[in-house]
């Protein structure tokens, strides 16, 4: 872990020590059920809960430190007392993270952020910190970027996520990207970001955040979006093409093409601003999607300098994440299965690779979680749902929570009977409907609906 200079905590958070730690502050934790000895602990103040209520468990647990805003005397533990203890941790983070002299990329996204971070990591190989889990808002990212060891770390990946407004502007001033990604942007949180273009605008602090020598890469329908056109650093535009051309690309574009073989994806890359052949490389198949995002992962690793040999070898088995985007085999049946995101675009490409996969079935069976945060615009994207399943005779539809009485009109009107789709208002309640489906099944909802709980033990991914 690094070791912080106590008179480097006290200057960058303004703060003021009542007393020295007697061992070194090797990092920074907010849980006293989770913090190690030596951590630094971070009192924070909530609507339900004060931080500092729990300064003599952080110093019984070992603690070096605590980062305070209000002094207790009482606790025999060294404290830097700071006006906000937030906003010195971020302001900690952030000049930590200034320190680390290699390339930081930030990764953010209305869908396949995740996936898209940890395959970047994987390309990067074993010198890469990466975000663990959801730690990727305004706590994760300082207790992420204050892991930075630049002894056992040669790049970082940084996760920014947001529901609402004003929520990536500490983010992105913390990871200051040498590399930013946005992966899409879509109707996700559009309840407290208002439409797409505030979600645009909130994303696209992330790359405005970017270093004076830093790098935008981004999807063509995202760097053609006005928030981004205006960016103040270097754009590379990703951009998919039926076939890659000889001929060098256009400035700081990138084009891929794709194809997808039976159980395989192919992607061809062609080098920016270079007379070099395309770069091939192979995966697991996946949807169009999160080729999408494993071309921009591709992007972001060659940037940094890792070469093409190098990325073959780490691809390797590489495919969708477990429950993102997944598929499996279940008692003979193909069943694809994604329980972490749901917006609009996200359900479009999962139900494509879906359909192509399961061209040849006569009857499918959808179970779909409803699609949240979509505020005003929630029963028109759930009517588009319904309407979009374009569902045959033999299809079947189990619709759970928002929306669903809006997919079932929308699957209605483009022809389906009403017996074709039954709607519940909790996962529980689907029971064992899907027991004695013999044909493939979809399954996709918002996290919320934890639709995992619906697949059976047994069911085992493709390979």
């Amino acid at each position: 872990m690094p070791q912080f200079d106590t008179t480097e905590l006290a200057a960058w958070s303004g703060g003021q020590w009542t007393g020295l730690p007697a061992v070194p502050v090797e990092g920074f934790a907010i849980d006293t059920r989770r913090i190690k000895a030596g951590q630094m602990f971070v009192a924070l103040r909530t609507e339900t809960r004060d931080g500092h209520d729990f300064l003599p468990a952080a110093a019984a647990a070992g603690a070096a430190a605590a980062l305070v805003s209000t002094l207790r005397p009482d606790v025999d533990l060294p404290q830097l007392v700071v006006p906000h203890t937030l906003t010195a941790f971020q302001v900690i983070a952030r000049e930590h993270r200034r320190n680390f002299p290699g390339p930081v990329a930030g990764i953010s996204g209305s869908a396949g952020k995740t996936s898209t971070k940890d395959l970047l990591a994987l390309l990067l190989g074993e010198r890469a910190l990466a975000t663990e889990g959801n730690l990727n808002n305004h706590l994760g990212v300082p207790l992420t970027l204050t892991r930075l060891d630049p002894e056992r770390h040669g790049y970082a990946i940084i996760e920014a996520g947001i529901s609402g407004p004003d929520e990536m502007k500490p983010l992105a001033e913390m990871i200051e990207p040498d590399v930013a990604v946005i992966t899409l942007v879509d109707r996700a949180h559009t309840a407290g970001l208002g439409d797409i273009d505030g979600v645009a605008r909130e994303k696209a602090l992330l790359p405005a955040a970017a270093r004076e020598t830093g790098v935008a890469i981004l999807p063509d329908v995202v760097a053609n979006l006005p928030a981004f056109q205006a960016l103040p650093v270097r754009r590379l535009k990703v951009e998919r093409a039926d076939v890659i051309r000889p001929e060098p690309a256009a400035r700081d574009t990138i084009y891929y093409a794709v194809s997808h073989r039976d159980a395989r994806t192919g992607v061809s890359v062609a080098p920016v601003n270079d007379d070099a052949a395309p770069e091939l490389y192979e995966f697991r198949r996946v949807s169009d999607g999160m080729t999408q995002n494993a071309v921009l992962a591709i992007c972001v690793a060659r940037w940094l300098g890792v070469e093409p040999a190098k990325i073959r070898e780490r691809l390797i088995g590489w495919g969708a994440a477990p429950l993102r985007g997944e598929v499996r085999r279940d008692r003979g049946r193909l069943v694809y299965v994604d329980c972490y995101n749901a917006n609009p675009a996200a359900m479009a490409d999962a139900l494509q690779v879906f359909k192509e996969l399961t061209t040849d079935a006569t009857a499918r069976l959808y179970v779909l979680g409803g699609m949240e945060e979509l505020g005003a615009e929630s029963e028109a994207q759930h009517l588009g749902l319904g309407a979009s399943l374009a569902l045959g005779p033999h299809d079947r539809v189990l619709a759970i929570g928002t929306g669903n009485a809006a997919v079932r009109e929308g699957a209605r009107l483009q022809g389906a009977s009403p017996d074709q789709i039954e709607i519940f208002d909790a996962t529980e309640q689907i029971g064992h409907r899907m027991d004695d489906w013999t044909g493939p099944i979809f399954i996709k909802g918002s996290r919320r609906y934890h639709l995992e709980t619906l697949l059976e033990e047994s069911a085992v991914a493709l390979h």
